[in-house]
C-alpha cells in the first residue's frame, strides 16, 4: 500500500505538536513566560525540535509499517486529550495524549500488529541515539543543559513509556506478539534511560 499523509492528518499532527510544545513550555516556565515573547519562542522551538520530532516520527513509523502490511492508517488527534494536557500543564507537569494512528485492516496478524506497534518505540530509540551523538559532537546549551542530550532523554522516555504493557500503549501489543521482542526493546530503553 502506498504511504501518504492526508491534509487532515498533516493539520492534526501539526496541531498536536504545537499543543505538546506549548504545554511543556507552560509546565516548565509557567504562564509568566507568555509575558516574555522572545523566551517563549525559544522554548517553543526547543520543544518542537526535541519532543515534536520524536512524536511525529513515532506516529509516522506506525503508519508507514501499517501501510507496508497493506493496512490503511491515519493519525487522529484526540481533542479531549489535548485540552486535558493543556489544563494540567498549568499544574507544572504534562501527560501527553494528543492522539494516535488508527489502523484499519481486518487481516492483520498478531505478529504484524506487534511489528507495527514496536516501530514507534524503535524510532524513538534511533532518534535518541542521533540526538546523543549530536550532543557529543556539537553541544548546544539551553537552560543550563545540553539541548541535544535532553532531546535524547525525551525520546528514550517516549519510547519507554510506550513500551509499558498496558492497553492501548504499544507495549501491550508487542507483548501479545512476542515476549522476547518486548523484553529486549523495553530493557534497552530502560537501560539507556537509567545510564545516559
Amino acid at each position: 500500500m502506498r504511504f501518504y499523509i492526508t491534509d487532515r492528518e498533516a493539520r492534526e499532527i501539526l496541531i498536536s505538536v504545537l499543543a505538546i510544545s506549548f504545554a511543556l513550555m507552560i509546565a516548565v516556565a509557567g504562564l509568566g513566560v507568555l509575558g516574555h515573547p522572545s523566551d517563549a519562542v525559544v522554548l517553543m522551538a526547543f520543544f518542537i525540535v526535541t519532543v515534536g520530532v520524536g512524536f511525529i516520527f513515532h506516529e509516522l513509523a506506525h503508519k508507514f509499517v501499517a501501510n507496508f502490511f497493506g493496512a490503511a492508517a491515519e493519525f487522529r488527534m484526540w481533542v479531549q486529550g489535548l485540552v486535558f494536557m493543556l489544563f494540567i500543564s498549568l499544574l507544572g507537569f504534562v501527560f501527553a495524549a494528543p492522539g494516535a494512528v488508527y489502523i484499519y485492516s481486518p487481516h492483520l496478524t498478531r505478529r504484524e500488529n506487534g511489528i507495527i506497534s514496536v516501530a514507534g518505540p524503535l524510532t524513538n530509540l534511533v532518534l535518541a541515539l542521533i540526538f546523543f551523538a549530536v550532543a557529543l559532537l556539537s553541544p548546544v546549551y539551553f537552560l543550563g543543559m545540553n539541548a541535544w542530550y535532553w532531546g535524547a532523554k525525551i525520546n528514550i522516555f517516549l519510547g519507554l513509556f510506550n513500551m509499558i504493557p498496558i492497553y492501548p500503549l504499544d507495549g501491550s501489543k508487542v507483548l501479545a506478539w512476542n515476549i522476547f521482542a518486548w523484553g529486549i526493546v523495553a530493557a534497552v530503553l530502560l537501560g539507556m534511560f537509567v545510564f545516559l
